[in-house]
């Protein structure tokens, strides 16, 4: 008996325990779940203002940054009509400079074709004017033994005997004479090697 009345007292307690303890859970849990919704409504709150703070930043930094942008990209299309213009110069110079080689490297072949000409005709003169000088040598020689035979046979003929005078006068002319011809004879086998 004792036991049933512990029971019978005992139960209407438990069943007091066991109807406060889920209620005492579910406020806690309703509790818990109206502060996490407010919770999450100011984090959404906060979140909307930084949104439209970072907007307005963006905004004025866009505003600020525009004509920075607008000088760049004229700047830009500065440098690229400046290094267009650049290339096209440096085109003509190089044009130019091939163009300006390849008519020196001409002229300096009409410069040695011209030099070897000229040295050629130089050849032709000396030669020529070697011949005329030896044989106007020979002429003169020819004429002086001429002059002296034609003095000689004048001289003997001569009734006064100045005859020896006359001959010993032409014979000093004559080895004068010889002398020239053979110092020009010298003088142009001297030239001769040089121009070899």
């Amino acid at each position: 008996m004792m036991t049933r009345l512990l029971s019978i007292s005992v139960l209407p307690l438990q069943q007091t325990v066991a109807s406060t303890a889920p209620n005492t859970l579910q406020v806690a849990a309703e509790v818990s779940t109206v502060v996490i919704a407010v919770i999450s409504v100011l984090l959404l709150v906060v979140t909307l203002l930084f949104l439209l703070q970072l907007k307005k930043l963006l905004g004025s930094l866009q505003q600020h940054i525009q004509p920075v942008t607008d000088r760049a990209r004229v700047a830009a299309e500065n440098v690229e009509y400046i290094t267009s213009l650049v290339r096209q110069d440096v085109q003509k110079v190089r044009a130019s400079v091939s163009g300006l080689s390849d008519r020196l490297g001409e002229a300096s072949e009409r410069m040695e074709e011209r030099v070897e000409e000229f040295n050629a005709l130089m050849d032709v003169v000396q030669d020529e004017a070697e011949s005329v000088l030896l044989d106007t040598a020979a002429i003169v020689r020819g004429v002086r033994a001429g002059a002296q035979t034609m003095g000689g046979s004048v001289a003997a003929a001569a009734p006064g005997g100045d005859a020896p005078e006359r001959a010993s006068v032409e014979r000093a002319d004559d080895s004068e004479a010889e002398d020239e011809v053979d110092g020009v004879d010298e003088a142009m086998a001297g030239e001769a090697p040089e121009r070899a």
